[in-house]
């Protein structure tokens, strides 16, 4: 009798494990798949010079941006993201470091060979991952490049290399490309092959359609190939590759079918506001369309309008690519995805163009997170800063956030949009400074002029209210919260 008890006590304690088996097994995968066992990836993607509002996920109705529109739709749309410098160098620098301009030292792209002394013995973004143990690559223009003279020279340029296991460079002929070229402003450009520096072609609207249809040899076609190399030879290992496209920073390169996909004549110019300037301090005259020679140029403004979409819609193509790839390997399931710009750009808004503006479509920057399955889709509208993507990526992937991060954990803005972490973001140039709350921006110069916006009902920053006496309560307050800002930071501002 005994006997049989132990027999039917073995045969159900047999039954129990046959039932859990499946379940213990689908727990170990899902703790494979997603959980700490297995280390998530990071693919970060840079585009330089890109502001948002040339995108279709951000409300752009004439460029075509499905790539980059895709990855928004299953990730979080950043409405509010703000660089810290708009300027490549700087801008970058912070990202990177995770601090502010003034703490890292980096202000202004000729100060950007100092990043690695000046960060010293703390990890750089990059190299915080490959000290935990993650594949760290470099694909093209991270830190500072100065384009196209690092790219005609298939130079580093003033890189951190201790920030990655590999770094790759993508040299290309730029301004040299075979095709119909047009110089649209008034530089004086000297054409030597062999020169890479002070050619004038840095900051000139010139573009190229090139001859060739794939964009052979241009560097965002070299690097997506690249990144998409990395990503099938370290598919079976943890990974943080970070990819630099380098369009739509002038020259304007792009192949000539994507400057036929915008005819010049059916694209519109921002809104031209008269007396613009006339409520503006002199400190916050950017490059416009009387110092680079299109003052009433509206032809001109529009070719340049159409260059500036054939490269975006190129560079959005050459990241489409490198996502078609991750979701080919199945690597998007345990991958986090960042698509950002360094700074924003001005593209016609108070006759400004380019970067180096304290003004919304200068500092404002694209910003999507992607987490991996394509989990908590949405968009925030809350305030955050470049140097946010440091301790949010060290969070989500189990990484101790270094002492000298000063960016906030987005967690909970990636769980919950609606959340907020911060109540003010900040800019700077070497001109002054920015603050923006989530009502208010002010913008506060060196020489003691500055500017007060109604963001909620003035976004495109038409009327500057800082002499408007209904508005002195609130530009006192702004003052104080930018006095409080800037003395928060250890270096000198």
């Amino acid at each position: 009798m005994q006997l049989l008890l132990s027999s039917k006590k073995y045969q159900l304690i047999l039954v129990l494990i046959l039932i859990s088996a499946p379940l213990l097994t689908g727990a170990f995968q899902h703790l494979q798949a997603g959980g700490p066992i297995q280390k998530k990836n990071v693919l970060l993607i840079i585009a330089d010079d890109l502001t948002a509002t040339a995108l279709g996920c951000y409300g752009n109705r004439q460029c075509r941006t499905p790539h980059i529109d895709k990855l928004a739709s299953r990730g979080i749309r950043f409405e509010n993201a703000y660089c810290q410098f708009p300027v490549c160098g700087p801008s970058r620098a912070a990202m990177m470091s995770g601090m502010y301009c003034q703490n890292i030292g980096v202000i202004g792209n000729g100060a950007s060979d100092r990043f690695t002394a000046n960060l010293g013995n703390r990890p750089s973004l990059g190299q915080h991952f490959k000290n935990h143990g993650w594949y760290s690559a470099r694909v093209s223009k991270i830190y500072h490049m100065r384009v196209p003279g690092d790219i005609t020279a298939g130079v580093d340029g003033p890189d951190h290399k201790a920030s990655w296991d590999d770094a790759f460079n993508c040299q290309g002929p730029e301004w040299m490309s075979a095709g119909k070229h047009e110089h649209l402003s008034n530089e004086k450009l000297k054409r030597i092959p062999e020169q890479h520096y002070k050619l004038g072609f840095g900051g000139a609207f010139y573009t190229v359609r090139t001859q060739s249809a794939a964009g052979d040899f241009q560097p965002d076609k070299i690097a997506a190939d690249k990144a998409i190399q990395l990503l099938k030879s370290n598919k079976n290992s943890p990974f943080f590759i970070a990819v630099g496209f380098v369009r739509p920073h002038v020259p304007l390169v792009a192949p000539e079918k994507y400057f036929e996909d915008y005819p010049a004549s059916n694209l519109s110019l921002p809104e031209k506001i008269q007396n613009d300037w006339q409520d503006i301090p002199k400190a916050g005259i950017s490059k416009n369309t009387k110092s680079i020679g299109l003052n009433d140029q509206i032809g001109k403004q529009k070719k340049i309008l159409q260059a500036y979409y054939a490269s975006v819609a190129y560079m959005d193509h050459q990241v489409g690519r490198v996502l078609t790839e991750l979701d080919r390997l199945g690597l998007r399931n345990n991958t986090i995805v960042i698509f950002k710009s360094d700074h924003g750009y001005h593209l016609g808004e108070h006759d400004f163009w380019q970067k180096m503006s304290l003004h919304e479509e200068s500092t404002r920057i694209p910003l999507i997170v992607s987490m991996p399955g394509g989990s908590h889709a949405g968009k925030s509208s809350c305030l955050v800063e470049a140097i946010d993507l440091f301790p949010t990526l060290s969070a989500i992937c189990g990484i101790p956030i270094p002492e000298h991060c000063q960016g906030k954990d987005l967690r909970r803005v990636l769980q919950n949009p609606n959340h907020k972490v911060r109540d003010t973001a900040y800019c700077m140039t070497g001109r002054g400074h920015m603050i923006r709350s989530s009502r208010w921006a002010y913008i506060q110069y060196k020489d003691g002029s500055n500017e007060l916006y109604d963001m909620k009902n003035d976004p495109q920053q038409i009327t500057n209210l800082a002499n408007a006496a209904s508005h002195r309560t609130t530009l006192n307050q702004m003052k104080t919260i930018l006095a409080d800002k800037l003395q928060s930071f250890a270096g000198p501002d």
